[in-house]
């Protein structure tokens, strides 16, 4: 950097702490500043549109902006209505739990300024850990801190980890051809053969449904090129394929990255854990019903009074996830591999992948192909893969205008029309949020289990031979979050995974509006009791030494179902509604 341009850096940093201007009133030497501050922090509008669409939100409350009427400016606080507001107790639980997640997070983040030292060899930096983060330290380095490099673990918590949505049986490809590339997968049926000869061929596989995916390919392509423009960072389109062994448990066959063919130069899992199943489906998926239900029912209404207790603290959560995790050049943004494509990347798999009938179980198990229809079987249902934790444990609105018009959008006739909708809402609010957050800082804490972003190409693409002698432990740091991404990610984890000392669980308290009803209040008690049976029922599960996907030596028992938790950083707990 040249002194005139590392002067320039410096006054514009002096500019932005210590004196406001208008547009019109920016000194000369500022404006191209100014204008790429600008540019650097535009992105698209979410919502009302084909091209983006998404579920609707609460009102921001912050005023449009002059220059595009369409986006708002970014002062000031969120606007949340009075009585979605978090309760005094919540919200010192919050504010506290906060301050503590980001001091623990500041000194490994200001030593990291000083030396982000990627040539430190990869063991040394995980024994050394422990005097770097000063974080309660996340369950899966407690157990064991090299269990992320065994394909066991890797293949089991695709069943029982912090996403266990994504795995499904079957590939589809949707992509242009003329664009992207042919089809044919460089996973080939020689390949799949040879890891899966000592069990059976590759033809009784497909036919007995052996093979299973998480393909997100097609979702990322799109974006792998506009992602590889920003320093920094680097995307692949990915897929990982398994065979589903005599035993029960899952084999990784192969691992595919791929690039659109035009390109000269040559983590996503975790990207997809966030945006897909958890903000996406979860957090973005609810407001339009809380909205639906505030605006359109009485509170004297039964199916108001029936939904009111999984609105809770969803809208405020919002709103900070917006101020602080989604906004431009925020968290995810500035940890994640998409970086600033983020958001955009959420509205496509919105677009592609969002089915409101397809959001509770079990539509969603037999829409993955993981599960069949069956009479004989328990609850008329037969996974494909026996020992599935996640799934053996387990109102009609213009919020989602945007897919209103899909021919698989939910009629409300009959008495079952409602339950299933009410059910699906339920669901959403509680299990599949709980599924899918709770053990983010069990499994995601520890980020070489689940990092955010890779910062370099696999070094396969035009290789150094210095590189290759020093394959893969400086490769693997140079490739995973930086310091300050690693800690700045733990900080939120460790927060969003917390239980607040007045957290409501599904089951345990009944509203009082319900017990004056005495067929409402018998049906809750029953429900309750069996709440409580099954957290008995998981226990046992957990030390079956039979179900492999479970738990073992070395690895993280599955728990984030159990209905109940104590109050902190628990990895277990179903809340009544989206609150954290």
């Amino acid at each position: 950097m040249s002194s005139l341009s590392f002067y320039a850096c410096m006054l514009s940093s002096f500019v932005h702490v210590k004196q406001s201007y208008l547009p019109s009133q920016t000194p000369r030497g500022l404006n191209s500043l100014r204008e790429k501050d600008l540019s650097e922090l535009a992105r698209p509008v979410l919502g009302g549109s084909k091209k983006y669409p998404y579920p609707r939100r609460c009102r921001t409350g912050r005023p449009r902006s002059k220059i595009d009427p369409l986006s708002e400016t970014r002062t000031g606080t969120f606007y949340v209505p009075r009585d979605e507001e978090f309760s005094e107790v919540k919200q010192n639980s919050f504010i506290t739990k906060t301050a503590e997640s980001v001091l623990d997070a500041l000194l490994p983040s200001l030593k990291a300024v000083l030396l982000d030292d990627p040539v430190l060899r990869l063991v040394k930096a995980i024994e050394d850990a422990d005097d770097v983060v000063k974080f309660e330290t996340p369950a899966m380095f407690h157990k064991d801190k090299f269990s992320w490099l065994r394909d066991e673990e890797f293949s089991r918590q695709t069943l029982a980890g912090v996403n266990p949505y994504s795995i499904k049986n079957g590939i589809e490809e949707q992509l242009d051809p003329d664009v992207y590339g042919p089809p044919e997968s460089a996973i080939t049926t020689e390949l799949v053969g040879r890891e899966i000869k000592d069990f059976m061929t590759v033809d009784k596989a497909l036919e007995q449904k052996k093979l299973f995916i998480i393909d997100y390919h097609d979702l990322l392509l799109p974006f792998v090129s506009k992602v590889r423009r920003i320093k920094g960072t680097t995307l692949y389109g990915s897929r990982a394929l398994f065979f589903l062994t005599p035993d029960g448990t899952l084999k990784p066959l192969a691992i595919e990255l791929t690039r659109p063919q035009w390109m000269e130069n040559t983590v996503e899992q975790s990207f997809h854990a966030q945006f897909g199943s958890y903000r996406l489906r979860t957090h973005c998926a609810t407001e339009p019903y809380i909205i639906a239900t505030n605006r359109q029912l009485s509170v004297m209404h039964p199916i108001y009074r029936l939904l009111h207790p999984h609105c809770r603290y969803t809208m405020k959560i919002n709103a900070l996830a917006r101020q602080v995790l989604i906004s431009a050049d925020g968290v995810i943004e500035s940890s994640f591999s998409p970086s600033k494509y983020s958001m955009e990347l959420s509205s496509v798999a919105y677009d592609q992948q969002w089915r409101f009938d397809r959001e509770a179980l079990p539509a969603d198990l037999i829409n993955r192909g993981i599960a069949i229809e069956d009479p004989t079987a328990p609850h008329g249902l037969k996974l494909l893969i026996a020992d599935y934790p996640f799934a053996n444990d387990e109102i009609r609105t213009k919020g989602h205008e945007d897919k209103k018009d899909e021919p698989w959008w939910p009629v409300l006739k009959t008495p079952e029309d409602l339950i299933g909708i009410i059910t699906t809402i339920v669901w959403v609010a509680s299990a599949h949020h709980s599924a899918v957050n709770f053990g983010q800082y069990a499994f995601a804490g520890y980020f070489p289990n689940r990092p955010t972003i890779a910062r370099i190409n696999m070094p396969c693409e035009d290789p150094t031979k210095e590189e290759w002698k020093q394959f893969p432990d400086s490769e693997l740091l140079v490739c995973f979050p930086s310091q300050i991404q690693a800690t700045k990610v733990m900080a939120i984890l460790d927060v969003l995974s917390n239980h607040s000392p007045d957290e409501e669980y599904l089951g345990k308290h009944m509203e009082p509006t319900w017990g004056k009803e005495p067929a409402i209040k018998k049906a809750f008690e029953r429900f309750s009791e069996r709440l409580k049976e099954l957290e008995n029922i998981i226990n046992a599960r957990n030390k079956d030494n039979s179900l492999k996907n479970r738990g073992g030596a070395g690895v993280v028992p599955y728990d984030v179902l159990k209905p109940f938790s104590k109050q902190g950083v628990t990895g277990e707990g179903v809340p009544y509604s989206i609150s954290i």
